[in-house]
């Protein structure tokens, strides 16, 4: 599918530097893996309760991406995207792009990043992780005080990694557990463990104005493929990007427009009775001339 919006602004230029990173934070607290009914999670805690700097880990059923997240006290609902390195050890910065978010009900703020598979093995050696994350329309700056030069937020985490390798395994066994739960087929041929699997057009859970106002602003474009989990009544359980567009704002809007809008019909299964099932689509978007 795809989703167009008229052409607007120009291409932003940003400026970049090198900045020293921080003194990589032990962690205060155990991994904790969350075996959810459409997820599989792991978190762990560098901060305190009052205080907490949580890194996350979410492991989609397939695809080609893991989302990694660094989790704070909630302090702006308004969300970002921003340009950023994620950086092992003392290799050479991989470029990303996150969005950062508040959640007030929760009372947290998330800097999330889509992060390709290729990458795994980086993580599993590694025994530090830094994120370097700017606002797109500001050249980086330290994160020493929270509010930095201009009143502009900039993050700057380096956190020390253990027991990555045992984890990352306990991962791929629930998202394996997972693909068995919900008949999650790879690739796009006739599914076997259902008689049919979920069914819906997703285009039409959006609309022209659903496209990011900041990749409007900097004409960022890019195709999404999501895979959509859904139960035995058509609802969306989870949407997990498993191939991601290198654009932070795009990977998020994909999933929340599909999870807050999409109207689906469940799988249906050997017996013939409503079954779980896994929608696997690719979003473009798209700006016109």
């Amino acid at each position: 599918m795809k989703v167009k919006y008229p052409a607007l602004g120009a291409l932003i230029a940003l400026a970049s530097q090198s900045i020293a990173a921080p003194q990589a934070l032990p962690p205060t607290a155990k991994w904790v893996v969350d075996f959810a009914d459409a997820q599989c999670i792991a978190s762990r805690n560098y901060g305190s309760q009052e205080d907490p700097l949580f890194l996350v880990i979410k492991e989609p059923p397939l695809g080609d991406v893991l989302q990694i997240a660094f989790v704070t006290k909630f302090d702006a609902a308004t969300a970002t995207q921003m340009d950023g390195e994620i950086t092992f050890d003392e290799q050479p910065p991989t470029k990303a792009s996150l969005l950062k978010f508040g959640i007030k009900k929760d009372d947290r703020t998330v800097l999330r990043v889509n992060f390709p598979r290729a990458l795994v093995a980086s993580l599993r050696a590694a025994s530090s992780i830094r994120v370097h994350a700017r606002d797109d329309d500001q050249p980086p700056v330290a994160l020493g005080s929270r509010i930095t030069q201009g009143g502009v937020l900039s993050t700057d985490y380096r956190l020390q990694l253990a027991q990555i390798p045992a984890l990352l395994d306990i991962l791929d066994k629930c998202s394996a557990d997972l693909r068995k739960v919900w008949n999650v087929e790879d690739g796009d041929a006739a599914p076997t463990l259902v008689r049919q699997g979920p069914s819906g057009d997703l285009r039409t859970a959006f609309t022209p104005e659903d496209y990011p106002d900041v990749a409007v602003k900097n004409r960022q474009m890019g195709a999404i493929r999501v895979a959509v989990l859904v139960d035995e009544k058509g609802r969306v359980a989870d949407c997990t990007i498993i191939q991601t567009s290198g654009v932070a704002s795009l990977d998020a809007q994909s999933c929340a427009v599909i999870t807050e809008r999409a109207q689906l019909k469940p799988a249906i299964g050997l017996d013939g009775k409503p079954a779980k099932g896994a929608l696997l689509e690719t979003i473009h978007w798209e700006l016109e001339d």
